[in-house]
C-alpha cells in the first residue's frame, strides 16, 4: 500500500510531535554553519602561531639537521682531475642541548642551543696521500644558527677554527683510518635530527626538556627521561641502513630528510590548537544530544510547556561559544585550565537559561538534570581528548549507552499522537 507525498506532508502537519522534531532537525543543520567558521578561525590562529614560529626561526635558526661529514681530495691523472671520497667508517656525534622558552606575541615557542660534537675516522684505502689536499666538510640545514666558528681537528693534530663549513689540509703520517674531530656550537628551535652516514653510527643527545619525542627512523637503543631532562643514545650499524638509500636509487624524488636520520622534537606539554579541533569535532553530536534532552522533556513535561526554535537555536549558539572561549583562554593557560573554565561558563549559562526562561523557575529538577547530563558530557568529551588512542572505544561504548538511556526514557511516549 503506496502514500502519496502529499498524504505524507499531511500526517507531518497533523502530527506535532513529528513537526516539531523537525523544526528541531533544522536547528541543529542550522547550527553547522557557524561550526564551518569556528574550524576556520581555530585554523586561522594556528597560522599565527606558524608566522611566529617561522620569526624566530629567522632571528634564532630553524630547526636543525646535522649532516655526517665528508672527507675527499682530488686525484689527478693525465687528463682528468677526479675527486676521490673516502669512507666514513665510525661517525660518533654527541649534542647536548640548552632549551629555552621564547614568547612571541602570544605564542610560546621552544628553541635550544646546541654543544655538537662530531668524531671518528675515515677509511683510507689509497695509501700515502700526503701529497694531496684533503679536504673534511660538514653541512647543516641553516647555518644562520651558527653562534661560532666550526673547529676541524683532522689526523691527531692541532684543531683549527674555520670560517666555513669545510677544511683543507695536507695529511702527514696518514694511516689506513684517518681521526677526526669537529665541533660546533648552533642555535635551532623544536626539533633536531643527526642524519647517519658512518658503517658504524653512534648518536648520543641530551638536554634539558621535559617532553621531548624521540624522532627519526630509529628508537634509540637507551633513553632516559626525567624532570627537566632527557638523554637517548642510538647504535645504528651500516647494515640496518642499507635497505633505505636503495630506494632513492628507484626514485630520485624521495622527500629529502626522512631517509637514515634519528633526532628529537621538543614538544610542548599540549597544543591547544590541535586539540581545539578535535573538541569542535564532536560539537554536532553535543548539540544534538542536548537538543535532544529538551525534546524529551517537551513530551514528558506534566505541565505541557513547549520551548520555542529560536530558543533552541539560542541554546545551539550557547554550546558553541564553548569552543571559542577555549581557544582562547587556552593560548594564555594551561589547556586543562581552559577547558574547566569554558565549560563551566557554558553549563553555567545554560542552566540559568533553563531554570529562569524555559521553566520559569517551575522545574528545579529538569534544569539539575540539564546541568548534570553537559558536565557529563564534557567530561566524557575531555576523556576522548586526552585518550587519543582509545577515543574510539571510549566512544563507540560511550555512544552506545546514550542511545539506551534515550531508548529507556521514551519507552512509553505514543509518537503518533497528538501532543499539543
Amino acid at each position: 500500500m503506496s502514500i502519496s507525498l502529499n498524504e505524507l506532508g499531511k500526517k507531518v502537519n497533523e502530527n506535532s510531535i513529528m513537526k516539531k522534531f523537525l523544526i528541531i532537525l533544522l536547528m541543529v543543520i542550522l547550527l553547522l554553519i557557524p561550526i564551518a567558521f569556528w574550524f576556520g578561525i581555530i585554523n586561522e590562529r594556528e597560522s599565527y602561531k606558524g608566522s611566529a614560529i617561522q620569526n624566530v626561526a629567522s632571528a634564532w635558526g630553524d630547526s636543525q639537521i646535522f649532516y655526517a661529514p665528508t672527507m675527499s681530495f682530488e686525484e689527478k691523472t693525465d687528463k682528468n682531475v677526479n675527486k676521490v671520497d673516502l669512507t666514513l667508517n665510525n661517525y660518533n656525534v654527541d649534542i647536548k642541548i640548552i632549551t629555552e622558552v621564547r614568547q612571541k606575541g602570544i605564542f610560546k615557542i621552544p628553541v635550544y642551543t646546541a654543544d655538537v660534537k662530531l668524531h671518528g675516522d675515515f677509511i683510507n684505502d689509497y695509501g700515502d696521500i700526503s701529497d694531496n689536499e684533503i679536504t673534511t666538510s660538514f653541512e647543516v640545514k641553516d647555518s644562520t644558527g651558527f653562534i661560532e666558528e666550526p673547529k676541524f681537528k683532522i689526523n691527531n693534530e692541532h684543531e683549527v677554527a674555520s670560517q666555513e663549513t669545510k677544511y683543507k689540509t695536507k695529511l702527514v703520517n696518514a694511516g689506513k683510518n684517518i681521526p677526526f674531530e669537529i665541533t660546533y656550537k648552533i642555535r635551532g628551535l623544536s626539533e633536531l635530527n643527526v642524519r647517519l652516514g658512518g658503517q658504524i653510527n653512534n648518536v648520543i643527545i641530551s638536554g634539558n626538556w621535559s617532553d621531548p619525542s624521540f624522532v627519526g627512523d630509529f628508537l634509540p637503543s637507551k633513553r632516559e627521561i626525567t624532570k627537566g631532562n632527557f638523554s637517548g643514545e642510538w647504535r645504528v650499524p651500516k647494515i640496518a641502513t642499507t635497505s633505505m638509500p636503495q630506494l632513492a636509487s628507484i626514485n630520485d624524488k624521495i622527500t629529502e630528510g626522512v631517509i637514515d636520520q634519528v633526532g628529537v622534537s621538543l614538544l610542548m606539554p599540549v597544543d591547544n590548537y590541535r586539540m581545539s579541533i578535535r573538541a569542535l569535532k564532536y560539537s554536532f553530536l553535543f548539540i544534538t544530544l542536548t537538543f535532544l534532552s529538551y525534546y524529551i522533556f517537551e513530551l514528558t513535561d506534566e505541565s505541557k510547556r513547549r520551548i520555542h526554535p529560536l530558543q533552541y537555536l539560542l541554546l545551539g549558539i550557547a554550546m558553541l561559544i564553548f569552543y571559542l572561549l577555549l581557544v582562547s583562554i587556552s593560548e594564555f593557560a594551561p589547556f586543562i585550565a581552559a577547558y574547566i573554565i569554558a565549560a563551566f561558563m557554558t553549563i553555567s549559562l545554560i542552566s540559568m537559561y533553563t531554570y529562569f526562561v524555559i521553566s520559569r523557575k517551575q522545574n528545579i529538577k529538569f534544569t539539575i538534570i540539564i546541568s548534570a547530563l553537559l558536565a557529563l558530557l564534557y567530561t566524557f568529551l575531555y576523556i576522548l581528548l586526552i585518550l587519543q588512542d582509545l577515543a574510539l572505544l571510549i566512544g563507540s561504548f560511550g555512544l552506545f549507552l546514550i542511545v539506551a538511556i534515550i531508548m529507556y526514557v521514551t519507552r512509553n511516549i505514543d509518537w503518533y499522537n497528538d501532543y499539543n
